[in-house]
């Protein structure tokens, strides 16, 4: 599969994101090979999520983003909601709440992992919603990917209201800007190879 991108090949920011990218490039491939999740696609995911960690505080797998108070609190260790480098929250996983966030290769494998259930998720909600069978593979993936962000099933519902996948997600373009990055990424890498 082939993806497009929005993304001039010099941009600088994601070019530092490929330099880093590389080292865990090797978890990345582990990931799409265990949950059938295209490794461009991964490759977006990590990008979008912290710029492979160059965006978190402080830059690298250890690091935390979205430091925002929800409903005023924040989590007890003090640290940012999102974890490590795929930023898996800190409310809604265990995972997120043990240590093992901050390995790249573990927080990578559990991102993946979450992407996957969504997409298991989307096909036997397609059975039963007549607006979520009608999705094409691709907006079912770009569902999944809206799922991570938003939840899946508040996506499910946007779907079905005629909404818009991306309509309920941080700044409204989720899944397409990740799919443009992973297009990014596949083309940087594929050159370069």
């Amino acid at each position: 599969m082939f993806f497009e991108t929005m993304y001039e090949p010099d941009n600088k920011s994601l070019l530092k994101q490929l330099g880093v990218y590389e080292q865990y490039h090797p978890y990345v491939v582990e990931a799409s090979e265990k949950y059938n999740i295209n490794p461009w696609v991964i490759a977006g995911i990590g990008s979008r999520e912290s710029h492979w960690g160059l965006a978190l505080k402080p830059k690298g797998p250890g690091g935390t983003g979205d430091h925002g108070h929800r409903k005023g609190k924040m989590p007890l260790d003090g640290l940012g909601w999102g974890r490590g480098l795929l930023q898996v929250d800190y409310f809604y996983h265990e995972f997120a709440r043990t240590d093992n966030w901050k390995d790249p290769r573990e927080n990578i494998l559990y991102g993946v992992s979450l992407v996957s259930k969504n997409l298991i998720y989307l096909r036997r909600v397609a059975l039963k919603q007549a607006a979520i069978a009608a999705l094409g593979e691709e907006e079912i993936l770009r569902a999944a990917l809206s799922g991570y962000n938003a939840g899946p099933t508040r996506v499910m519902h946007s779907i079905c209201r005629d909404k818009g996948i991306d309509s309920c997600t941080t700044g409204g373009d989720y899944s397409a800007d990740v799919l443009s990055r992973a297009g990014w990424f596949q083309r940087a890498l594929l050159v370069s190879t």
